[in-house]
């Protein structure tokens, strides 16, 4: 019987994966080395240092123990497609409608309301109605209806437009987080948004954006563990696949990950998404450390050349660190800005130069 490194369910000797979490049950003995301990570095950080070690770099001088690795936003990974199988997230909000068509105008009282109201939903909104300005004036002065008519029509169409286009961003927003967490409470809002918004009623509108962005934003704030642990996941995914391998052995617990966030879970679906991050982790290392292997070799011929590779070596240096720290999408992105000088001549090239699938400047430590 074997005890699953990620989700702790045991399976019969005779399983080809985890009955839970469906990792392949030859990664275990991966995982467990990859997972490491506080007594000892795993055997991926020894064998970088062995590479710092080979072109003279002073690994000793870095902190020699795990430390806890450092979250941030999300929104600052890379963009990738989703690695695992995660299911289908409920249909998006319909988008907004056309025009709402413009409430009936009245006499010059009504009117005047109607104007009022539009203009204090524009200065809620921070739409800049000096242009009308002027024109309210004189006809509020003069009582002339059909200017006011005129005026209510125009700051009408103005503001149905600023706001629908802020629905449609709300509703993309929307849909970007719900392939991750569910977002029950602010589909009802939108779904009143939009009535109120086909309705003519801006004022109703406005007030519901309010509350849908606040709701989206708690939400984000809430699931922002959730969403670094899987964009780091999909990043080493899509590196493994880079780098010719295939992932599809540890993507189980990835799946079972987004499973119990997709079904509110959180506090369950934090260590399964971790854990999910070593296993593929398990998966990556070896590649990755032959690329480094490559990327050592590049640099004692670059050296023995008489070309300057102090930067790479830092680079490299970084790398070490990371992976010390267990924060493996940083050290992926250390990874990616090394990779042209294996590829390429060094002279031509500059730390921090990457193709298109690079991490750009700022990736954030994951979180393991």
């Amino acid at each position: 019987m074997s005890s699953c490194p990620v989700c702790g369910f045991v399976s019969p000797d005779d399983a080809t994966e985890c009955g839970r979490c469906h990792l392949a049950l030859g990664l275990f003995d991966a995982v467990r080395e990859a997972a490491g301990d506080a007594a000892s570095d795993p055997q991926y950080v020894r064998a970088v240092s062995e590479l710092l070690t080979a072109v003279e770099a002073d690994p000793a001088s870095e902190p020699s123990g795990p430390e806890e690795a450092v979250l941030s936003s999300a929104g600052r990974f890379p963009s990738l497609r989703p690695a695992g199988r995660p299911a289908a997230p409920p249909p998006p909000p319909a988008g907004a409608v056309g025009l709402p068509a413009l409430p009936p105008a009245g006499d010059v009282p009504i009117l005047l309301r109607q104007v009022n109201d539009f203009l204090q939903v524009g200065r809620r909104q921070g739409v800049d109605l000096g242009a009308f300005a002027d024109r309210v004036q004189a006809a509020a002065g003069a009582r002339d209806r059909d200017a006011l008519e005129s005026l209510a029509r125009e700051l009408f169409v103005h503001l149905a437009a600023v706001l629908t286009e802020e629905y449609d961003t709300v509703v993309a927003r929307r849909n970007e987080l719900s392939a991750l967490v569910p977002t029950a409470s602010p589909d009802v809002e939108l779904e009143a948004c939009r009535a109120a918004l086909g309705m003519g009623d801006l004022a109703g509108a406005q007030r519901r954006l309010r509350h849908i962005e606040q709701e989206l934003g708690d939400l984000e704030d809430q699931w922002a563990t959730v969403q670094i642990l899987i964009a780091e996941c999909d990043l080493m995914a899509a590196t493994i696949r880079e780098l010719g391998g295939d992932p599809e052995p540890a993507l189980g617990p990835l799946a079972e990950g987004r499973r119990l966030a997709r079904a509110g879970q959180r506090s369950a679906a934090e260590p399964v998404l971790a854990r999910s991050a070593v296993a593929l982790w398990a998966v990556l290392a070896p590649r990755l450390l032959a690329e480094l292997g490559r990327v050592k070799d590049a640099l004692l011929r670059e050296r023995a050349a008489g070309t300057e590779v102090g930067p790479w070596v830092h680079e490299l240096r970084g790398l070490a660190l990371e992976l010390k720290h267990r924060n493996f999408a940083a050290a992926i992105a250390a990874y990616r800005r090394l990779r042209p000088l294996a590829d390429g001549p060094a002279a031509t090239l500059a730390p921090g130069i990457d193709d298109a699938a690079a991490a750009p400047p700022g990736t954030p430590r994951g979180s393991t």
